[in-house]
């Protein structure tokens, strides 16, 4: 069971505070950071709004799967020496085709 502070032990939270105070923001002996590059410093290919050429016809697709769904299809990617993507891009092309529409995904 813990006990009340006494005057004394007050005193010393008091002063253990103003020590640590003095550990504030500004007061390091550390050099200041670095800036962060300005947009006027960035190379133009890391610009907001700059798409790389392989996905300027691509949209970003998000989809809820099991757990083990996904597992799979990460060993089967590793097992096929391929990417999760393309795995997708042909499942979304065997879908089209098995509704009669063209396999366009890539």
């Amino acid at each position: 069971m813990s006990k009340k502070p006494g005057a004394d032990q007050s005193t010393d939270r008091g002063n253990l505070l103003e020590t640590l105070m003095t550990f504030g923001r500004g007061r390091s002996d550390l050099p200041p950071a670095t800036p962060a590059p300005t947009p006027t410093t960035m190379p133009a290919s890391a610009a907001p709004g700059y798409i790389i050429p392989s996905r300027r016809t691509k949209k970003t697709f998000t989809a809820w799967a099991d757990k083990d769904a996904l597992e799979q299809l990460k060993r089967l990617a590793a097992h096929k020496r391929t990417s999760q993507q393309k795995l997708i891009a042909e499942a979304f092309n065997l879908l089209f085709e098995k509704h009669g529409l063209p396999p366009i995904a890539t």
